[in-house]
């Protein structure tokens, strides 16, 4: 498995924790200790970009809209990714048969 593929499934874990944890709220916030969740990077950057806010020392909320946007932006660069080098597939193709 690849390594974009481990964070993908990482990141959608995370989610999917908290949500199940009912966590997506101030007074419902949990420790990541309480859903099996270390305090990785993936988890720093999902914060940093407002997904997991603090509550406290330790605790931590999702927030389920920024969670939405941040998911459909990963989406995005991704299809952005793979359409980039395909076009970059193609134009190697039409080059490699110009110079035949």
């Amino acid at each position: 498995m690849s390594a974009a593929a481990v964070i993908v499934i990482r990141r959608k874990r995370l989610v999917r924790r908290f949500q199940a944890a009912g966590a997506t709220a101030p007074e419902r916030a949990i420790t990541l200790e309480s859903i099996h969740e270390r305090h990785s990077w993936i988890f720093e950057r999902m914060a940093r970009q407002g997904v997991f806010l603090s509550a406290g020392p330790q605790l931590f909320y999702m927030d389920e809209p920024a969670a939405l946007l941040y998911q459909q932006a990963a989406r995005r660069r991704a299809i952005g990714m793979a359409a980039f080098f395909l076009i970059l597939f193609l134009l190697f193709l039409i080059l490699k048969q110009s110079l035949r």
